[in-house]
Order: C-alpha cells, then structure tokens, then sequence
C-alpha cells in the first residue's frame, strides 16, 4: 500500500516570548529567517556569544526556532509597515560578537488567516477560537496513515502560533465549496501525496482531502492580507503526525516550515516511500 510522504516548504516568521509559550507573537518581517541553516547559525551566534545558554541552544535547533534581539535584525535595510531594525544581527556561527544586545524571544512561522478553520478533537474551529477555549490536541495523520486511507487521530499541541502581518495571501476554493485561506509558501497536500507551496497551485489542481478523496480546484486567488496569521505546533517530532485537517484537506503544521524547512524537495510520493526516518 502507498504510503504518504511530503515536501516541505518555509513560510512567515512569529516571535514566541518563552520556548515553551502556549501562544506565539510575530516577528517583524525583516529578521525573518528563510532557511534552517540560517536559523541555526543565529542561535550558535548567540551561544558563541554568551548570550544563550549550550541548553538553550540546543533546545531552539531541535524545535526549529531561534533567538531574536531588540532593535537589530538579518534584513536590517527592510522598508515597510513592519520594518523595524536600526542594525544587523548576524546568523552566522563565526561573526563577530555584538555587545549589549537585549534579547526578545524567538521565531516560529503562523500561516493560515485568522477565520481558517482547523480540526481540534473531530470538531472544526477557527484557530484564535481554539486558542481561546483551551483546547490541548489538534487533529492529525496517524502513524499507519496511507494515500487512500489517511487515517487521523489526535496529537498534544505544544504551541499555538499568531501574529500580524502584512502580505498577499492565497485563497483556495474548491468545486465542491470549501475555502481555505493560507500564505504564499504554506504547505498543502497535493491529492498524490506531495507537499507543495501554496503558491504553486492552479485551477485544476487535485488536493487530498482527509478520506482520501480527490478535491478539485475550482479557482485561486490572491489578495493582500492585514491581520493575524495562525498555526499549531504538536508536540509529536513525527511529520506524518504534522499533517492537519483544514477544512477537511490536508496541510502541514508549523514544524514543516521551521525544523524541517531545509528538507524541501528531498523526497516526494512514490510507491513503498514511507515517512519514518524522514
């Protein structure tokens, strides 16, 4: 039998006040780092440089995350609503130090637009909603899942993820009536199993919806986005326990777009392929 296996994509930046936050704020659009390598190499920076703990380090690589600073960024030339730096922060392990830095927090990504509806335990809320309630799980693939029986279950949620933005965002409508709103680079489940950006989709395009059926396009539009952006974090490390239900499809949570953002492209539906070690 098939079984699923995904692409994985990068997408908007949030600033997250403790590791262990139960809600996550954006950062500001011009410390958004693009790649894993980029990400890891601000957190050795910051090691290197005396202002996190080997621990601290150690913790942020693993969760995809990283350490952000007051007043300075990565794209310190960035010119916008949300530009913010007034000097550049490197994210590479051997810069040199930079005295006196005030530290903020860190960066996840959040990618769907606030009224988007996710599954929490069978049932679909907007996220800011769920948020809001306290829930604790977040509808997701199971272990066992396959292409023609994407089976889910429930997994813990380790974070739920908000924060402004302002950018153009992808609204995805399907023949059968279901709208789903995410970011440019969002991950969406392709009905042969592959992961892709958002951007990426045309009309005509087949989505997989989460039992199995094909879901046709009827049409994509952008359009310019100020608001809150969302995501959820699961605690689970696993990626096929990732896959969320949004709106009945199939969509990776906000770990594909961080500790996972570097393995893009690597590896994409075929038959035996199997997500375990991925």
């Amino acid at each position: 039998m098939k079984r699923l296996s995904y692409l994985v994509v990068l997408a908007c930046a949030v600033l997250s006040t403790t590791a262990s936050a139960q809600l996550s704020t954006r950062c500001f659009t011009d410390d958004q780092l693009t790649t894993y390598t980029l990400s890891q190499g601000r957190n050795n920076w910051a090691y290197n440089c005396g202002y996190i703990t080997a621990a601290k380090r150690d913790f942020l690589n693993s969760e995809g995350e990283y350490q952000v600073f007051s007043g300075g960024c990565f794209s310190f030339t960035a010119t916008g609503p949300t530009a913010t730096c007034t000097f550049y922060i490197p994210a590479d392990t051997a810069a040199p130090c930079i005295p006196n830095l005030v530290k903020l927090g860190t960066c996840v990504t959040g990618c769907y637009t606030a009224k988007e509806k996710v599954s929490f335990g069978g049932e679909y809320w907007p996220i800011s909603d769920a948020y809001a309630a306290g829930v604790r799980t977040v509808t997701a693939l199971t272990q066992d899942a396959s292409l023609v029986a994407p089976t889910t279950g429930e997994q813990t949620i380790r974070a739920f993820v908000a924060g402004d933005t302002v950018e153009d965002v992808f609204a995805l409508e399907t023949v059968d009536g279901r709208r789903v709103e995410v970011t440019s680079e969002h991950p969406m489940v392709t009905a042969s199993g592959e992961m892709v950006k958002a951007k990426t989709l045309q009309k005509g395009d087949l989505l997989l919806g989460t039992t199995g059926e094909k879901v046709e396009l009827r049409d994509v539009t952008v359009f310019r986005y100020e608001g809150k952006t969302w995501n959820v974090q699961p605690v689970s490390h696993e990626k096929i326990e990732n896959v969320l239900d949004v709106e009945g499809l199939l969509t990776g949570s906000v770990r594909f777009q961080n500790e996972w953002a570097d393995d893009h492209y690597r590896l994409s539906l075929r038959d035996e392929a199997s997500v375990d070690g991925l």
